[in-house]
């Protein structure tokens, strides 16, 4: 597979075939990760111009996406073939947050000159680029943007459950109970669990003020028992 045929499999929401990394050298990894760095560059150092059409935003929010997803489908193929606790995996990884870095300036820079667009302005994909992009930027910057992230949602111009995973994932890795249920893990048997939730009995409420489904619709549909105690 070249590298343009990566890049449409991450364009798609397609896997890279199975075995397909795994067959090939750290080295030749390491290249393709130091490349797409530089290859479909959005110019972080330039100033979007105030005339800049909502078709170019759009492209722009898509190239994103796919940079930020294109590491991410490698992962599993590269702690496969080296183990999770190599040094090839943790170079790997540092790769990967050196271009969230990169990104997570490319978003702010486009959220400072317009805000959070909308699906009406930049379509569903370059909608969800910009929550794909929030989620792996620093924490100070998740708190300073989720609030437009929340007003969009309200406006039924964003995805409720992309703001729910937001803020319930920030929630979780401060050690805290999560808001919305929107976070699952495992038990010791390997059961389908809910991370621990705010006030359990108020958690619809919380749902259906951003337009979530109940927590026993949300618990049936991804095959979690719910208890509320």
């Amino acid at each position: 597979m070249e590298y343009h045929q990566l890049i449409v499999a991450v364009q798609k929401h397609q896997s890279i075939p199975k075995g397909k990394i795994t067959s090939i050298k750290m080295r030749t990894i390491i290249i393709v990760l130091l490349a797409s760095m530089y290859f479909l560059p959005v110019h972080s150092q330039n100033v979007i111009s105030q005339d800049q059409s909502k078709d170019s935003l759009k492209t722009k929010l898509k190239i994103l996406f796919m940079k930020d997803q294109f590491f991410r489908k490698m992962y599993k193929d590269v702690e496969e073939q080296y183990g999770s606790t190599s040094h090839e995996t943790e170079y790997f990884w540092e790769v990967v947050e050196k271009q969230d870095q990169i990104l997570e300036k490319e978003l702010i820079a486009i959220l400072e000159q317009y805000g959070w667009l909308g699906i009406t302005e930049v379509g569903r994909l370059g909608n969800t680029a910009q929550w794909a992009i929030l989620q792996h930027a620093s924490v100070a910057t998740k708190q300073k943007y989720a609030p437009l992230l929340k007003a969009s949602v309200l406006e039924k111009e964003s995805q409720a459950q992309h703001y729910a995973r937001l803020i319930d994932r920030m929630l979780i890795n401060q050690g805290e109970a999560q808001r919305y249920g929107s976070q699952i893990t495992y038990d010791d048997s390997g059961n389908k669990i809910f991370y621990e939730i705010q006030e359990p009995g108020s958690v619809n409420q919380r749902r259906a003020a951003i337009g979530l489904s109940s927590i026993q619709d949300f618990a049936k549909k991804v095959g979690v028992e719910w208890k509320e105690n």
